[in-house]
């Protein structure tokens, strides 16, 4: 039987009151043990909307990537998946490697942030009842974003008088922190009052600094880890030019734009070629293809999906990646063509700006000015041995150990550090 509450009315009055008695799947009730029986240090809650669960597995696994590197603490994840807001709350059990007593939940709300608050507490309402139903109750409450899962993170806190950390998604955190005006005091309670902070990049905690007033508790830059982080040396190549995205959102990855800023610097650089990894949308692929065939023919060669370890390789094999996101919190595949030694292009203000020094072994680019990003492509074909041998450098000094699983699971681990009693200790 699954817990369930019933959808909204019509009129959009709260049905707090029709919570079911029904018990939940006994999946998640047989996995929650007494904490004195679990041997971890830390119960924690995870609230996340980018969690790969059974209702959406092809999420990011950036945040359940995180939770695998931290098995010393006891994990919980509600993974958050918005629906028509008449389908009121349903859920069902999972496990990964993270923990066995995850939820998947699809929860009714109206779209672009109608009522936000509104729904955001009946779910907060569910939630509560559902931790207490499976004997869960949490020592921190991680919201991995602020604009959304920090509203439920901030009331379930309240409750149960229990500390609450945050991640910081710049992207989606700073587009609804600019647009929810009337939610900006919660949002600014929210980043003044978490115990600990995680932006993804140093400009994501600069950018709230300056909208929501600057917060003064602890706040540690939190990479996410990837898939692979393997360190490879830079190598001489070709004037081949690699990037890599899903192409369900080639328009935010902003790749028609890199291809012609690729026949632009073709007028430099004859030789220059792009090869594009990824798949996933064959209408998307079909748009590329023909544009790259209009506008740089010849020049543009797709490898479709590809291992992870080919990937790197790939990657090794270039003189340097190429992504100018429209917007990217952070990109995880940034720090892959790093550690894979393939100096970057990436958009300035965006993505893992911050973390090296423009011209090291990065080059930014306005995501929307083609002849920069153009000039862009020229410099990683002219300037590469340069970059190659700066971003060598770099690896050998340990610039780039941050980007690496056991680097970002000792900075999560330094935020939990006290927080309920939590401990730092290695896995």
């Amino acid at each position: 039987m699954r817990r369930e509450i019933q959808a909204a009315a019509a009129d959009g009055s709260p049905p707090l009151d029709r919570i079911s008695a029904a018990t939940m799947t006994s999946g998640a009730a047989s996995a929650i043990l007494p904490k004195s029986e679990t041997g971890k240090d830390m119960r924690i809650l995870h609230l996340s909307a980018d969690y790969p669960d059974p209702l959406q597995p092809a999420k990011t696994r950036a945040v359940s990537n995180l939770l695998a590197l931290v098995p010393e603490h006891e994990h919980r994840v509600i993974s958050l998946n918005r629906v028509d807001w008449r389908l009121g709350i349903e859920a069902t059990d999972f496990a990964d490697e993270a923990g066995p007593a995850h939820r998947a939940v699809a929860y009714g709300a109206p779209p672009k942030g109608l009522f936000m608050h509104r729904f955001l507490m009946r779910l907060a309402d569910w939630a509560a009842a559902d931790c207490a139903e499976a004997g869960f109750r949490p020592d921190l409450v991680h919201a991995h974003k602020l604009s959304v899962e920090g509203l439920v993170a901030l009331e379930l806190a309240a409750r149960w008088g229990a500390p609450f950390a945050v991640s910081i998604q710049g992207d989606s955190d700073l587009a609804i922190t600019g647009v929810k005006r009337g939610l900006r005091p919660l949002h600014a309670r929210i980043w003044k009052e978490a115990a600990a902070a995680f932006p993804f990049a140093p400009w994501a905690r600069d950018r709230l600094d300056a909208r929501l007033g600057r917060r003064e508790g602890r706040t540690i830059l939190l990479p996410c880890p990837g898939p692979a982080d393997a360190v490879m040396a830079p190598a001489a190549t070709p004037p081949v030019i690699v990037t890599a995205f899903h192409f369900a959102s080639a328009g935010r990855k902003n790749a028609a734009a890199l291809i012609r800023a690729l026949a632009r610097a073709a007028e430099a650089e004859p030789e220059i070629r792009l090869d594009v990894i990824g798949g996933g949308d064959p209408a998307a692929f079909a748009r590329l293809s023909a544009l790259a065939r209009a506008a740089a023919p010849g020049r543009v060669r797709f490898l479709g999906a590809l291992p992870h370890a080919e990937v790197q390789r790939r990657f090794n094999a270039a003189c340097g990646f190429a992504l100018v996101s429209k917007r990217e919190s952070y990109g995880m595949v940034f720090a892959e063509a790093l550690l894979a030694g393939a100096p970057c292009l990436i958009p300035r203000g965006w993505g893992i700006d911050g973390y090296l020094e423009e011209g090291s072994a990065v080059i930014s680019a306005d995501s929307g000015d083609e002849a920069e990003i153009a000039a862009g492509l020229v410099r990683l074909v002219r300037e590469q041995a340069a970059l190659k041998a700066r971003l060598a450098e770099i690896g050998a000094a340990g610039g780039l150990e941050r980007f690496r699983r056991g680097a970002v699971a000792a900075a999560y681990r330094e935020g939990l550090e006290g927080i309920s009693g939590g401990k730092a200790r290695a896995a």
